[in-house]
């Protein structure tokens, strides 16, 4: 699960490429954070925004030098004389997070968006200069999204959520009668690896959740395919099909689809959204009808 490697400072514990994944799909659900934060930011008036988002940097930074650190230990010096953008994580990790250093000068940005636009750059060159300490089939998946924000603004209690899901999944709940079977302790985090004895790992299992929406279904499968990359040493990814996700949020801005992801068949029944259904639902045949043969149309948001 983890090799050792010799460095200039002595022995090194170098993690596998799953556990490393970990860091920079956390740093880019920062960015998610951020990006939610941006369209939303006139229903989030009641919270101190700007605290909020100082903290998604701080993790995106802190998250962004774990994966330099593992992936280059002894190399810092000479990747910040030859790389701005490197030289830029580790200054605000060093500077602002670790230190608050007095000489710390932050860069100002215009809007949230370029803000937005700058960390994506720089985690992008970051999982590029990586790549070699990186599973190749992992990828940087932006989308505005926070889980604790969300549920936040749209009132979402505990109690509404099992209502949602119940509503959503109403098979889900079906008590099922096994005459045997076997109980699983549930793998949390990665981080737990390292407690875990080799010939114990059989006894964990991952579990995965839909979320409420398409955006935390695309991070939980993500998380999930971490965790069990870790645990059983697999090579799982899960990514999202732009196309009809497109066309999810074609149909929830006219009421079709709520903000939990519910169909709402019952709208149909009014002239006008019935025409935008039909327009939304038209384009979308006619594009991969001309793009791909009907035999291979895939119907899933996730890849």
């Amino acid at each position: 699960m983890i090799k050792l490697e010799m460095d200039a400072r002595g022995l090194n514990i170098i993690m596998n490429k799953w556990e490393l994944a970990r860091y920079l799909i956390d740093a880019k659900k920062c960015v998610d954070s951020i990006m939610y934060i941006e369209k939303n930011i006139e229903l989030l008036k009641n919270i101190n925004v700007r605290e909020k988002v100082n903290a998604k940097r701080r993790d995106f930074y802190t998250n962004c030098c774990i994966v330099l650190e593992k992936t280059f230990p002894t190399k810092k010096k000479e990747l910040c004389a030859t790389d701005n953008i490197i030289q830029r994580l580790y200054y605000e990790r060093d500077k602002n997070i670790a230190h608050k250093d007095s000489d710390y000068k932050a860069t100002l940005y215009n809007s949230l968006a370029d803000m937005i636009s700058d960390l994506q750059n720089q985690i992008s060159h970051l999982k590029e200069l990586c790549k070699e300490m990186l599973p190749s089939a992992i990828s940087l998946d932006f989308v505005p999204y926070d889980r604790e924000l969300f549920r936040l603004i749209n009132g979402l209690t505990a109690e509404k959520e099992i209502l949602i899901e119940r509503e959503k999944y109403p098979l889900k709940n079906r008590q099922t009668t096994y005459e045997k079977g076997k109980t699983y302790k549930v793998f949390h985090d990665t981080e737990e690896l390292r407690d875990i004895d080799n010939s114990d790992v059989d006894s964990f299992a991952t579990i995965v959740e839909n979320g409420t929406n398409i955006y935390e279904g695309l991070q939980n499968r993500q998380d999930f395919c971490i965790k069990s990359n870790v645990l059983y040493g697999q090579d799982m990814w899960s990514t999202v099909n732009l196309k009809l996700i497109k066309i999810i949020e074609e149909l929830e801005n006219i009421g079709i689809i709520d903000k939990f992801n519910i169909f709402h068949i019952e709208l149909l029944s009014n002239s006008d959204i019935q025409k935008e259904f039909a327009k939304i639902i038209e384009a979308a045949e006619n594009e991969r009808t001309y793009r791909e043969p009907q035999s291979n149309i895939d119907t899933s948001p996730f890849d």
